[in-house]
């Protein structure tokens, strides 16, 4: 386990993206504390074009301090925007991803456990929890979307929406260097 410092901003440079998720540190007492967050979700300003986040993004955020460790656990709950990847229309699903951090206190800097922590913003007298949320949102961007598991795609010849219609195209590969394999399809 490594400690590293994370940036610590100072007070009158205070952005509004740095308050987002924001969990004031100032008074929390041992024991276990929660909190409910909610935030408009395109003030998250995520990088993707294939993932937009209109809805609002809730946050379940549990605390836990014991001594001067603090472990955060978060809930993410948010509705996407996806572009499918077999016949490229967008659809709406629910993302719910989990995080967790690990935080050293102390007098002057607060400190992440490890590398592989999520980020944290340390400001003023507590911490945005923005970054974390933002990562665990892109990090749970399936692979592959798809609108429905049965996506039919899109036509290999003529590009029509299978989903919403059928059409006259020969089934058959329509590349001549597949022929190879059709004959040995067929031979078994």
């Amino acid at each position: 386990v490594r400690l590293h410092p994370v940036k610590n901003h100072q007070r009158g440079g205070i952005s509004v993206a740095d308050r987002l998720f924001f969990v004031s540190l100032q008074g929390l007492a041992g024991d276990r504390h929660r909190y409910e967050i909610t935030e408009a979700g395109a003030s998250l300003e995520l990088p993707y074009d294939d993932m937009v986040v209109d809805s609002d993004v809730r946050l379940d955020l549990e605390l836990d301090r014991t001594g001067t460790v603090l472990m955060a656990r978060g809930d993410v709950t948010a509705e996407s925007v996806m572009t499918c990847s077999r016949c490229l229309e967008s659809f709406t699903i629910g993302m719910s991803p989990r995080f967790e951090v690990v935080i050293q206190m102390g007098d002057e800097k607060h400190q992440i456990e490890d590398e592989v922590t999520p980020p944290v913003d340390f400001v003023d007298d507590g911490v945005s929890f923005v970054a974390s949320v933002r990562e665990a949102l892109i990090l749970a961007i399936p692979m592959k979307p798809l609108c429905d598991e049965g996506c039919s795609g899109l036509c290999q010849n003529c590009g029509a929406n299978l989903n919403l219609s059928s059409c006259d195209c020969p089934q058959e590969p329509a590349d001549p260097r597949w022929d190879g394999l059709k004959i040995l399809s067929e031979e078994t």
